[in-house]
């Protein structure tokens, strides 16, 4: 699988054209047409932007290879949590220290919480 291959389905989830993605990695749309049809991969400062942006390594973007030490699930929640706003992030960051402490106070129940 190339770099293309890797990076299409990220876009597609965000619904990105190849332009979107070559403002985000600051580059000029010819250098994402040449990734997909020529199967080259941008130089190594571009795919640090672009793994960057979907949360993914640039290892896995770049080779294929897993190198986050993270499991799917936690893969899963970056993801989910950056495409929220900064306010519903910090909601949600609040409700992770709040199920912390009570973890900590060994009560493991669900609490409701007021955004």
């Amino acid at each position: 699988m190339s770099f293309y291959q890797r990076l299409e389905p990220l876009m597609a989830e965000r619904k990105m054209s190849q332009k979107d993605l070559a403002d985000i990695a600051g580059v000029k749309a010819p250098s994402v047409f040449e990734w997909k049809n020529d199967g080259t991969t941008p130089r190594a400062d571009t795919a640090i932007k672009i793994a960057d942006y979907f949360n993914v390594s640039v290892k896995w973007l770049v080779l294929g290879e897993e190198d986050t030490g993270l499991t799917q699930n936690e893969r899963d929640l970056l993801s989910i949590y950056r495409l929220l706003d900064s306010r519903d992030q910090g909601d949600v960051f609040g409700i992770m220290q709040m199920k912390l402490e009570n973890a900590k106070k060994g009560d493991t129940s669900f609490s409701s919480v007021n955004a």
